[in-house]
């Protein structure tokens, strides 16, 4: 018995179990993936999350797999061009573009750190529920055997397509049809010292140094 299970060990979810761990909770958190895993996401850390990453004490691991720091924002809209640092907040002044496979496995290692219990290809396929309250998790581990765990709370943190929120009727709000497709792919040899966006009407180019001297650079059209 738990008393929390996170269903999800990304971004999201793995700050969440170490939270909680290091609160003393006795917390399981799943993830389907094996870790390091990519994930579709542009993985620009802002410097408002930079600030709270310091304070969770994790900014040195971040920096240690050396992204590059942007100096500033570059917008330009073809006629003219608008380039100035991010605002600092609580003396972080640089956003980084780090790659989630570095990012996600570092914040699941400080859940660990904390106390917290990761089960990593485990795949949740139901909710257990009781009187309707949600106690627990069906699900299989990485050897496909079926497993029951109960919590006294049950935590959602699975992404887009959320499997916790489907089994409980989750409502969605503030929805709009998506009017924006993206692709992104990594370059070498095309960044400098900052992002760069570049506004071509019904279109936009980004590019956001990343690890490895890569940059990220994507198109929004």
């Amino acid at each position: 018995m738990y008393d929390v299970i996170v269903v999800g060990a990304r971004a999201a979810g793995s700050p969440t179990a170490m939270l909680l761990a290091r609160r003393g909770h006795r917390v399981l958190v799943v993830d389907r993936a094996e870790f390091p895993s990519d994930v579709i996401s542009t993985h620009l850390i802002h410097v408002p999350a930079v600030a709270i990453l310091r304070r969770w004490g994790l900014l040195d691991r971040v920096l240690a797999s050396a992204p590059p720091p942007h100096e500033f924002f570059r917008m330009d809209f073809g006629a003219f061009a608008i380039e100035a640092p991010p605002p600092p907040v609580d003396g972080e002044h640089h956003p980084y573009c780090v790659r989630r496979t570095i990012l996600d496995t570092i914040l699941l290692g400080a859940a660990v750190e904390a106390g917290a219990e990761v089960r990593q290809r485990f795949t949740v396929d139901g909710l257990v529920v009781e009187d309707g309250t949600v106690v627990g998790v069906h699900g299989r581990d990485r050897d496909g055997v079926a497993v029951t765990e109960r919590a006294r709370l049950v935590i959602g943190a699975d992404g887009l397509r959320s499997a916790v929120a489907r089994e409980v009727g989750a409502a969605t709000y503030h929805e709009t049809p998506s009017l924006t497709a993206t692709y992104y792919a990594y370059y070498r040899g095309v960044s400098g010292r900052g992002a760069e966006i570049y506004n071509l009407g019904d279109r936009a180019v980004v590019v956001f140094p990343t690890n490895d001297d890569l940059a990220c650079v994507f198109v929004a059209c």
